[in-house]
């Protein structure tokens, strides 16, 4: 509910950054769901920042062709340095 009521808020004041809006309140509520962690208020706050540099991470790094060992497999066996 706090969350709802945040994000509407947030829709009202800066309707025209509704994806930064959006991203705060999924990480947020996502930190308060799983760790208890109270409602984050800011889109510049650290935590919120870091949880959407790993999202963004997570996504480069699942696109298909991203890395060379997609296209040639016999790369696997190369030792790793």
């Amino acid at each position: 509910m706090t969350e709802a009521v945040l994000l509407a808020c947030d829709f009202l004041v800066k309707p025209a950054q509704w994806d930064k809006h959006f991203r705060r309140a999924a990480a947020s509520m996502i930190l308060s769901v799983v760790y208890g962690h109270p409602a984050i208020t800011s889109e510049q706050d650290p935590t919120i920042e870091a949880v959407n540099d790993f999202s963004s991470r997570i996504t480069r790094a699942a696109y298909p062709g991203t890395y060379l060992v997609e296209f040639f497999p016999w790369m696997r066996h190369i030792p790793s340095r």
